[in-house]
């Protein structure tokens, strides 16, 4: 493997991203990264010391099957969250085009303590994971298995537009795609057809809508922390919907 990777779904975990996944890996010039996530670039062992080449020598056991296609990427969804990543992205490959799909970020964040209790990794009532949220990114920064900003990160990973204003200082908009997971869901082929656009593919072939679960987290939860939420985040969505205006974007979407 000599070349960069063409481009990378970088998030937002519990947005679909395994679904986009799914569906690009089905087209004949498409190659995506074998496994669930490679998390190389937020990897405990990361350096950026290491070379174009020894990045792709990591990315290698990812790719046994395809190699003969036009381009070649990867889904990993922390990759949007943690603000040191992008440089590196860039540095890797400063063409690299990135997808990011959203969700609503009440709705992102419960189906994200429901994983982390169903996993084992969150012990406590949602009401006090929430509560120590901020105290627990604050005194654990670490890139380790079960580290807080793996786990227990369910608020900070729905400010989307610091997320997407960091991205922008290291790629153009032109790089980067974004898109909501309804439109995956309710504007399937439309959908596909943006995305194949965005890395110059020919709509050769459109696989039928299917439901692909990366697990089937209920986002159910006490009406009131919901509503709580949803206050939360409206200042937040806001801000995102400003981010993406100047983007090009002018999106409908419900929760925006």
């Amino acid at each position: 493997m000599s070349l960069p990777l063409d481009f990378m779904i970088v998030g937002v975990q519990k947005g679909g991203t395994t679904a986009l996944a799914h569906f690009l890996a089905q087209h004949p010039q498409l190659t995506i990264a074998e496994g669930k996530e490679v998390h190389l670039f937020d990897a405990p062992d990361y350096s950026s010391s290491w070379t174009i080449d020894e990045i792709n020598q990591r990315y290698l056991p990812h790719f046994q099957t395809g190699l003969n296609r036009q381009m070649w990427g990867e889904a990993t969804p922390i990759y949007i969250y943690w603000p040191e990543i992008a440089a590196e992205l860039q540095r890797y490959n400063p063409r690299l085009k990135l997808i990011v799909i959203l969700r609503d970020p009440v709705k992102r964040a419960l189906s994200q303590y429901n994983m982390e209790r169903a996993r084992g990794d969150e012990k406590k009532p949602l009401w006090l994971a929430l509560l120590l949220e901020v105290y627990r990114l604050w005194r654990d920064k670490s890139r380790e298995p079960g580290s807080a900003r793996r786990c227990h990160s369910y608020c900070s990973r729905g400010h989307y537009a610091k997320q997407l204003k960091n991205l922008r200082l290291h790629f153009t908009n032109e790089q980067i795609l974004v898109i909501d997971n309804s439109e995956l869901l309710d504007q399937h082929e439309q959908t596909l057809r943006k995305v194949y656009d965005f890395l110059t593919v020919p709509e050769i072939f459109l696989p039928d809508q299917e439901r692909v679960f990366n697990g089937d987290y209920a986002t159910n939860a006490n009406p009131f922390i919901g509503k709580l939420l949803k206050v939360y985040f409206r200042f937040a969505n806001r801000k995102l919907r400003r981010q993406l205006n100047e983007m090009g974007y002018n999106p409908n979407w419900s929760w925006l």
